[in-house]
């Protein structure tokens, strides 16, 4: 028999645009005894939120990949309660929540629970909203993560936590949980922002979470609501990308002072990201290397293109994580292309595009002059093909077809193209593209103009792929 009360563990995910409302919860929360508090933030927001976490001297800060049910099980493998409760950010505990815990803790049956739901709102339609979701839970017994789940350390860990869903990770967790044991739906309310339902209109915003779930049960992908609910296009459209500013590329040209190649790496950053940005029917994104960077680089990305963050490892680990992010995040399709291509003509993008769409699963290849890739395409994880490549020589491509042989996965070649890997690229542009690569050409025009001389001659290639 338990006669104390159990730890806690609150875990509260949150992103880019909550500061003000992670600022509330904490402070809500700033006296509680009993329990310990983790902010799960994504890695691509690490030096923002390591800013705030200076305000926050006892809460625990964790960074993972972008996606709730990723975040949310990166704070639960830090914690040390016996029981975990994941918290919206724009959620607010009622007082003496800790008293449904401490009764759930003395029944071994019980493995996790939830609160009453409740609106910050006085609107009348707030009430008929709440009257709802209390019907769905009394009738269901399927409560959703605003309502602050709780659940046993040991079970969560037994259950392998939430599952890498896009969306609806959190009645997956609760249909998993029910067969497990019996839930406990405490009458307390958690009070929720109502800043949806009244941006969106109560009654658009209700239809479309009640559609959602019922497609939900009918077996349709969280992948494809994910991209109704967030109103993404199916494509993800990618460039890995060093921050410009950081060294590189110093090979092409290593008579020049470090701003000029800091200058050379931003015109080729710019020429290629104009041509990502050029493809309007996918959703765009810069694969940011090192992460701290991310955040400078959204300000020079500019809106319509987010930034994400890459992980750690050779080029085969950060496109296999990289793709994965990109599923997460509900794409049905994915294409990454290097950032030194600044005259890559938009019709491979077009016929990569096209070959994705067709039935089948298969991944695209663009080839590059190097042995490497300017491009890949994928429509599901295929972390078998990128694991053990030769990466940095000029076995790239044979390699990687070679393991799409072995492991039956039918591959698209695209035609070849080149990335700017030495003088000899550039100069290839500079004869070839009269229309495209604008500030590339500017670069050369202005600052690398006397170098093309034969005495500088063509730099040793090093091919690498992306």
């Amino acid at each position: 028999m338990i006669d104390r009360e159990p730890l806690t563990s609150i875990v509260i995910p949150t992103w880019r645009g909550d500061d003000q409302e992670l600022r509330g919860a904490l402070a809500h929360l700033r006296d509680t005894a009993g329990t310990e508090i983790i902010v799960a933030a994504p890695a691509d927001e690490t030096p923002r939120y390591e800013r705030l976490s200076t305000e926050y001297p006892n809460v625990r800060w964790v960074f993972a990949p972008r996606g709730r049910a990723s975040q949310m099980n990166a704070g639960a493998a830090v914690t040390r309660g016996e029981w975990m409760l994941f918290l919206h950010v724009d959620s607010r505990l009622p007082p003496g929540w800790q008293a449904a815990i401490h009764r759930a803790a003395h029944d071994r049956l019980i493995v996790g629970g939830s609160y009453r739901f409740m609106l910050d709102s006085t609107d009348w339609r707030a009430r008929v909203i709440e009257a709802g979701v209390r019907a769905r839970v009394r009738v269901l017994g399927l409560p959703y993560g605003d309502q602050a789940l709780f659940v046993r350390h040991d079970v969560f860990d037994a259950l392998g936590g939430y599952r890498d869903l896009p969306l609806m990770e959190d009645v997956d967790l609760v249909r998993r949980l029910k067969r497990a044991g019996t839930l406990l739906h405490d009458d307390l309310p958690v009070c929720s922002s109502s800043r949806a339902w009244e941006r969106d209109g109560w009654l658009t915003r209700s239809a479309q979470n009640m559609s959602l779930a019922t497609l939900y049960f009918c077996g349709v992908s969280p992948a494809t609501l994910a991209r109704v609910y967030f109103r993404r296009r199916p494509l993800a459209l990618a460039m890995m990308a060093r921050a410009p500013w950081m060294a590189g590329k110093t090979r092409l040209v290593p008579e020049l002072p470090a701003a000029d190649h800091a200058a050379l790496r931003m015109a080729l950053f710019r020429d290629t990201l104009e041509i990502v940005r050029s493809v309007e029917s996918a959703e765009r994104y810069v694969l940011c290397e090192p992460p701290e960077a991310c955040e400078r680089l959204r300000d020079i990305v500019g809106p319509g293109i987010d930034v994400i963050a890459q992980s750690a490892g050779d080029l085969g680990q950060r496109l296999i994580n990289a793709s994965e992010d990109l599923f997460r995040l509900g794409a049905r399709d994915v294409i990454v292309v290097g950032s030194d291509l600044p005259n890559l003509p938009a019709s491979r993008l077009v016929a990569a595009k096209r070959a994705l769409e067709r039935r089948g699963d298969r991944i695209v290849l663009g080839p590059a002059a190097d042995g490497g890739y300017y491009l890949v395409g994928l429509k599901s994880p295929h972390p078998e093909l990128f694991s053990g490549v030769a990466w940095g020589t000029s076995h790239v491509f044979e390699q990687t077809l070679a393991r799409a042989t072995r492991h039956g996965v039918d591959v698209h070649v695209l035609e070849p193209w080149y990335d700017i890997d030495d003088w000899a690229d550039l100069e290839r542009l500079q004869a070839e593209s009269r229309d495209a690569a604008p500030m590339t050409r500017d670069w050369l025009h202005l600052t690398a103009k006397p170098l093309g001389n034969s005495d500088t001659g063509p730099m040793s290639r090093r091919p690498h792929g992306l």
